[in-house]
C-alpha cells in the first residue's frame, strides 16, 4: 500500500501512474438506475469486479467451515409432511436437534417478550414517540374509558395521562401497503399491517420499569386488539401479525434497503474516485470491503425469481422488491444518521425511554467512530485548500450527489473548505455506522429472533383473522397461520447462513495504514472500543435481556455478509 497522499500534494513522478489507476478501476464501476427503479446500484457488466472486492479465500474457507452444521441439522430434522400444518407451537422447536436453540423459545408467547422485541431485537428501529393518537388509533381512546369503566383497565394506563407524559409509542407498519400477498404450492400467502401502541410502565424507581403493549390496530378490518378485551389465542394472534410485519419491514426495508443498497452508492463511487492511496478511499475501502459483491450475490441468491424473498416472504417479488424501492425513497443519509434519526422517532430522552438498549449501546459506538474518522481525516485536512483542491474528493461527492450517479440524498456535493470538514466527518461517521454497528445488530439478530419461525415468521399462511365478524381465534386458527413445515425449514436455513458467519471486527484491519500518525489514530480508536465492549458487558449484566449485537467485538468492519 503507498502513503496516503490528497491528489494534489501528489509528486509529480507519480501522478500519471495514480490517473491510470484511477482509469483502470472505473472501468469496473458503473451505475444502473434500472434493476430497481430509481435506486443506484452497481452495473454488471464483462470486466466484473476488480479481484480485491471479491470474497477472499480466507473468507469462503472460514464462511463454509462455520456454516457445516446447517445440513446435518436439516438432515436430523423428523418431518412427516412438507406442506400440513403442525398440530402445536412446540412442534416447531424439533428443528433444532444439533444447532443452537434460540433463547426466545422459552419466552416469545408473552407480553415482555413482544415489547422488548422493539427496543432491542432484529428490528429497533420501527419504535417512535406518539405526539397525536388520532394518527395511528382514531378509536382507542373510547374503548379505553368503557374498559376503565368496566374494570377491566389496570390503574396506570391513562391514555391521556400516558400522552401527557410523553411515554406512548408505536410501531406503524401500514408503509408496507405495497404488499397485497404472494402465493405458495398449497395456496396464499398474506401480510398483515397492523398499528401497535406501546408505553412505558415506571415502577418509580429510577430507570426501572418496562414497555408493555397496550393496543394493535388492524386498519384494514378497523379491529383493535388489547390485551384486556381479547382471550388469550386472539390477543397471541394480533402480536403474530405484528411480528409478521416486523420481519418483512426488518427484511427488504432496514436490512436490504437501508443497509446493503444504500451504501452501494458509496462502493461504486469510491472505486471510481478515490485512488488507491486518497486518504479517504484508504478509510472507506476496509468499511466497504466484499459488499458489491456480498449484493450482487444477494440479487442471484436470494432476491431472484423462485429464492428466499419470493418464497418466504408474504408478497410477490415486485411486491416485496418495491419495499426496497418505497424504503429509499423515504431515505436520506442525514436524517438517518444514527442519533438524528433517534431523536426524529423520539425515543432519544433516556427520562421518557430509560430502557432502549439499542439506542444506549449505539450512542457509545457513534460517539467513538465520529471521534475516529474526525481524527483520522484531520491529519490530511488541516487547512482550506486542502479540501478545496482535492479534486477527487470533489469528483466523489459529486458522483454520488449527481441524477446520473448516486443520487444521494442528504449530503454536500462539494467540500470546499475547512468549514465544510464537520459535514464530512459526518458523512464519513454515518457511512461507517450503517456498514458496521447498524448492518451487524440487524444482521447478526435474525438468528435468535428470526430462526424458531413462531416468534417471528414471514408470511401469514392464512386469512382467518381478516374477517370483521370474527371475534375469537383459536389454537388450531393459529397454527393454519404459521409457516408449513417446509417454508419453515426454509427460513431457518436462510437466517442459519446469513448469520452465523463473522469475517473480521470493527477497528481491526490489515496493515493498511502506511502513515504512524493514522496508525496511533486507528490504535486509539480500539482501544476506546475496548472500553465500550466493558461498559456494554456490565450493562448487560444488569438488563433481564442481554443485548449483545453492538459489542464491539462482534461487529463487523463492513457488510461482508
Amino acid at each position: 500500500m503507498p502513503l496516503p497522499c490528497l491528489p494534489q500534494k501528489e509528486l509529480e513522478a507519480n501522478q500519471s501512474m495514480r490517473q491510470d489507476w484511477l482509469d483502470r478501476n472505473s472501468d469496473h464501476y458503473h451505475f444502473d438506475h434500472n434493476y430497481l427503479p430509481g435506486m443506484p446500484l452497481l452495473l454488471t457488466t464483462d470486466q466484473g469486479l476488480p479481484f480485491y472486492e471479491n470474497f477472499s479465500v480466507k473468507y469462503i474457507t472460514e464462511r463454509l467451515a462455520e456454516t457445516a452444521d446447517l445440513s446435518i441439522n436439516m438432515l436430523a430434522v423428523p418431518f412427516t409432511s412438507f406442506w400440513d400444518p403442525f398440530d402445536e407451537v412446540k412442534d416447531y422447536e424439533r428443528f433444532f436437534p444439533i444447532l443452537h436453540r434460540p433463547g426466545i423459545i422459552q419466552t416469545f408467547q408473552t407480553d415482555a417478550a413482544f415489547a422488548e422485541q422493539r427496543l432491542c431485537g432484529v428490528n429497533p428501529v420501527v419504535l417512535k414517540k406518539v405526539e397525536k393518537l388520532e394518527d395511528y388509533f382514531p378509536n382507542t381512546p373510547d374503548l379505553f374509558k368503557k374498559l376503565q369503566t368496566e374494570g377491566k383497565l389496570p390503574s396506570n394506563h391513562n391514555l391521556d395521562q400516558m400522552l401527557k407524559d410523553e411515554v406512548l409509542f408505536v410501531c406503524d407498519y401500514r408503509v408496507l401497503k405495497a404488499v397485497k400477498g404472494g402465493n405458495y404450492d398449497k395456496g396464499r400467502k398474506f401480510l398483515p399491517k397492523p398499528v401497535a401502541l406501546f408505553a412505558w410502565i415506571s415502577s418509580g424507581f429510577s430507570d426501572r420499569g418496562q414497555l408493555v403493549p397496550i393496543a394493535i390496530h388492524d386498519p384494514e378490518i378497523d379491529r383493535l386488539y388489547t390485551p384486556f378485551n381479547c382471550d388469550a389465542n386472539t390477543w397471541l394472534y394480533a402480536k403474530l401479525c405484528v411480528q409478521i410485519a416486523d420481519g418483512n419491514h426488518h427484511e427488504m426495508i432496514t436490512h436490504l434497503c437501508r443497509t446493503h443498497f444504500v451504501m452501494e452508492p458509496f462502493a461504486i463511487a469510491t472505486g471510481q474516485h478515490l485512488a488507491e492511496n486518497h486518504p479517504l478511499g484508504i478509510l472507506l475501502r476496509q468499511h466497504l470491503r466484499f459488499m458489491l459483491f456480498n449484493n450482487q450475490l444477494g440479487r442471484q441468491r436470494l432476491i431472484n425469481r423462485e429464492g428466499p424473498v419470493d418464497h418466504l416472504l408474504a408478497g410477490t417479488l415486485p411486491e416485496s422488491l418495491q419495499l426496497v424501492v418505497d424504503g429509499y425513497e423515504s431515505w436520506n443519509i442525514q436524517e438517518f444518521a444514527f442519533p438524528t434519526d433517534i431523536q426524529n422517532r423520539g425515543v432519544d430522552d433516556v427520562n421518557k425511554l430509560p430502557h432502549y438498549p439499542f439506542r444506549d449501546d449505539g450512542q457509545l459506538l457513534w460517539e467513538a467512530i465520529h471521534k475516529y474518522v474526525k481524527e483520522y481525516l484531520s491529519i490530511y485536512y488541516q487547512i482550506d485548500n486542502d479540501l478545496s483542491l482535492d479534486f477527487e474528493l470533489q469528483d466523489w461527492a459529486t458522483k454520488l450527489t449527481s441524477p446520473g450517479g448516486g443520487k444521494m440524498k442528504g449530503m454536500p456535493s462539494t467540500f470546499t473548505s475547512l468549514a465544510d470538514l464537520p459535514a464530512l466527518i459526518e458523512l464519513v461517521c454515518t457511512v461507517i455506522f450503517i456498514c458496521g454497528p447498524l448492518h451487524s445488530a440487524v444482521n447478526y439478530a435474525q438468528y435468535e429472533f428470526m430462526a424458531f419461525v413462531p416468534n417471528m415468521p414471514l408470511a401469514a399462511y392464512s386469512n382467518v383473522g381478516q374477517d370483521a365478524e370474527k371475534k375469537t381465534i383459536s389454537q388450531a386458527e393459529l397454527m393454519q397461520i404459521l409457516p408449513p413445515p417446509k417454508r419453515a425449514s426454509e427460513q431457518l436455513s436462510s437466517i442459519y447462513i446469513l448469520s452465523a458467519y463473522r469475517y473480521d471486527r470493527l477497528g481491526y484491519y490489515d496493515d493498511i495504514f502506511q502513515d504512524p500518525q493514522a496508525r496511533e489514530v486507528a490504535e486509539r480508536f480500539r482501544q476506546e472500543l475496548t472500553v465500550i465492549e466493558n461498559r456494554i458487558d456490565e450493562r448487560n449484566a444488569r438488563r433481564l435481556i442481554p443485548y449483545p449485537y453492538l459489542k464491539p467485538s462482534l461487529v463487523l468492519n463492513s457488510i461482508s455478509i
